[in-house]
């Protein structure tokens, strides 16, 4: 094979990886969960519902939703695992359609749902017979 075939069969294969990569970002923009309610709110202290679009049939209990009062993210840019007071890791169960909730269950001072501030949700979901995980971008919500 020539240099020029060699080159050409070089940036033919580039060119092929590029497109895969970018047909890879918008077919997993499509499956990624939204974050619907209450997305960027000021809402009233209590049992607040956290709503959330998963377009693709998850696994069983393959839903879950990250609740933090910070903005520390991991490596991967996901809501670290605070650990703290405040901070929750909850399960929300299919609602209707494609809709998944949660309703915050407790109203002990310190929860976050009673506590006054600014909060950020990230929801994560895996789909059946797929090993991927799908992450939401991260949002927030205030509780007055």
């Amino acid at each position: 094979m020539s240099g020029k075939a060699r080159f050409r069969a070089g940036a033919a294969a580039v060119a092929f990886a590029v497109l895969l990569a970018i047909a890879g970002t918008a077919i997993a923009g499509g499956v990624t969960p939204t974050l619907l309610s209450p997305n960027h709110k000021h809402i009233a202290p209590g049992h607040i519902r956290l709503v959330v679009n998963v377009p693709l049939k998850p696994n069983s209990h393959g839903v879950f939703v990250a609740i933090s009062p910070k903005k520390d993210l991991d490596k991967a840019g996901h809501l670290k695992d605070c650990g703290a007071k405040r901070c929750d890791f909850v399960g929300p169960t299919h609602w209707k359609g494609s809709k998944y909730s949660y309703v915050a269950k407790f109203d002990f001072p310190g929860y976050w749902a009673v506590t006054p501030g600014k909060y950020y949700w990230q929801a994560h979901y895996y789909t059946v017979g797929d090993t991927a995980v799908y992450w939401s971008k991260i949002g927030s919500f205030v509780v007055k």
